[in-house]
């Protein structure tokens, strides 16, 4: 069995090697790197719902809940600003505009995730209001962007 001290130090070295290797993509094409960075924001984004998801009845706290079904949403937002930036050409028609204003959506969706949560820090919620209203806000954001009426 590894100690505690041992894996601590193989868990720095990797992430000075990924450090590294997410500054060299940097220099060869910024395109790569920032999808690389997106990339692993979203997989972040999608490791804290699944986490919640699939604890969400033994949580008795909404602030935990709330932040978990949030982030399934704001990293699905982030994934379409990913794959709307500029040189990755799959959105064709529409300018740099559309992947900053997939940015500030999703930050805008994380701010506010953050002020709803903790009003409902004590308070015991329905999970499935909370996705449906979720789904319908996101919804409802990425129907403005892509209509141009954001």
């Amino acid at each position: 069995m590894r100690s505690i001290s041992s894996s601590f130090g193989l868990f720095v070295i990797s992430l000075l090697v990924f450090i590294v290797l997410i500054s060299l993509t940097a220099g060869y094409s910024y395109l790569l790197f920032h999808v690389s960075a997106e990339i692993f924001s979203i997989i972040i984004a999608g490791v804290i719902f699944v986490i919640t998801w699939n604890s969400r009845d033994k949580l008795e706290n909404g602030f935990l809940i709330v932040i978990g079904i949030a982030f399934f949403f704001i990293g699905s937002v982030d994934l379409l600003h990913t794959l709307a930036y500029k040189g990755m050409n799959i959105f064709t028609g529409y300018d740099a505009n559309l992947p900053t204003q997939l940015w500030i959506a999703a930050r805008y969706l994380e701010a506010v995730s953050l002020l709803i949560a903790l009003l409902l820090i004590t308070r015991r919620i329905r999970v499935g209001i909370i996705f449906l209203g979720y789904l319908l806000v996101t919804a409802f954001l990425v129907f403005l962007i892509f209509s141009r009426h954001f």
